[in-house]
């Protein structure tokens, strides 16, 4: 098995490790540029919704142009039938942190339906301020930054190139906001 994984290269070991939810073998070493070991899997987390488009391009540059994400994994090229682009804050492909998959296949050619899906939520320092841009960008608001009640929370929502719901939080509640309890 470990001279199979070793022939697969850095891309497939992260596949592969993802998808088992197990550390790759930690003798294992990417095999390019520069060799380095691959780091130890962190706890078990979810780790990236999927979220389908008909245009990647327009997509990327909205969550990379708009919400300051980082691309830090991408297969296929941009003429590839099927292409994956990997996206989070830091761009770090080891990072605890959850990240977002952006799934393109030329094959579809139909908008997507997101009846089952309800939306993708963000926490971010600034809404007012990422509500401005996107609008300013052309993007539609679906509702404009607010606060919630009883809590120090503001949120907004607004709408991706693919028509998803995209929740843009600032602020977090308190214990005490969040149970009620004094």
């Amino acid at each position: 098995m470990n001279a199979i994984l070793a022939r697969v290269g850095v891309l497939g070991l992260v596949a592969i490790g993802l998808w088992a939810c197990e550390a790759p073998p930690a003798d294992t070493t990417v095999s390019n540029a520069t060799s380095s070991t691959i780091p130890e899997m962190p706890a078990p987390a979810i780790i990236s919704p999927a979220l389908n488009v008909l245009d990647m391009k327009a997509t990327e540059a909205f969550y990379v142009d708009m919400l300051g994400m980082k691309v830090m994994l991408r297969l296929g090229g941009e003429e590839a039938e099927h292409q994956e682009v990997t996206l989070n804050f830091s761009g770090d492909l080891y990072s605890s942190e959850s990240s977002l998959l952006l799934n393109y296949t030329s094959e579809r050619t139909e908008p997507y339906v997101f009846d089952g899906f309800s939306r993708i939520a963000f926490r971010l320092k600034d809404v007012e301020a990422t509500v401005e841009k996107i609008r300013a960008a052309g993007y539609k608001i679906l509702s404009e930054p607010r606060m919630i009640q009883g809590t120090n929370i503001k949120l907004a929502f607004v709408e991706d190139p693919n028509g998803a719901r995209v929740e843009l939080i600032e602020g977090m509640a308190t214990k005490e906001q969040l149970t009620g309890t004094p």
